[in-house]
């Protein structure tokens, strides 16, 4: 069983080898320089007090990104969404701020982990990202991707413990909700399948394809209505 990551260590793509539709590429904002202009000096005025320069543009970059919309505010944006194009801009920016405090090392033990993944070499895979953990434990999406990671080893449990972790993190994380649906589908638990995937709908619901996935869930769950 192949699974990719959701989180792109090289390129910060969002992805999902289970679900095609959570996937959305993430954009970079570039911030301009505001210049400040010369003084300038009345020809025949009494002497003038020494010059200063005009006051520079209100706000710096910190106060910039204190007003940025935090992970929070983009997922109520998520819920509401008008387009699915919107939706999945959403989902990038979401996916983006999760990334932001990986530290270069932990990124480099990430990217190695999904080079051993691609080789099937799945116990390996785990082990650098184990080694991610210990050195970022508080990372909700580290603990969503080693949730992968076992998963594509065939250690279901393992997935759902992983996932209650990031979940605990952020209640509100659609893509760790899709993977828990996924996970208890493979332990056989398809009523638990079933609630996960509500979650995902609730969080999501301009998910494309959503609507195949809900009726193959409904089926697995609670069998064709006689």
């Amino acid at each position: 069983m192949t699974v990719r990551f959701h989180i792109d260590a090289a390129q910060g793509r969002v992805g999902t080898g289970m679900n095609r539709g959570l996937r959305g590429f993430l954009s970079v904002v570039c911030l301009g320089v505001v210049g400040m202009a010369a003084p300038c000096f009345a020809a025949s005025a009494p002497p003038a007090p020494p010059a200063h320069p005009a006051p520079a543009a209100k706000g710096t970059d910190k106060d910039r990104a204190a007003k940025e919309p935090g992970i929070p505010e983009l997922q109520d944006e998520l819920r509401h969404a008008k387009s699915k194009q919107a939706a999945s801009d959403l989902l990038a920016r979401i996916e983006q701020l999760r990334q932001k405090d990986i530290t270069p090392t932990t990124r480099l033990l990430v990217r190695r982990a999904q080079s051993d993944l691609a080789e099937q070499k799945v116990g390996d895979a785990q082990e650098d990202l184990n080694d991610a953990l210990v050195l970022q434990p508080g990372l909700e999406i580290l603990w969503r991707t080693r949730a992968q990671a076992r998963l594509a080893g065939a250690d279901a449990n393992g997935a759902v413990a992983d996932l209650g972790v990031a979940l605990h993190h952020d209640e509100r994380d659609v893509l760790a909700w899709q993977i828990l649906s996924n996970a208890e589908g493979v332990r056989g638990d398809w009523g638990a399948a079933w609630k996960a995937w509500q979650h995902v709908l609730t969080l999501y619901p301009l998910l494309p394809g959503a609507a195949h996935q809900t009726e193959d869930l409904r089926l697995k769950a609670f069998g064709r209505p006689t």
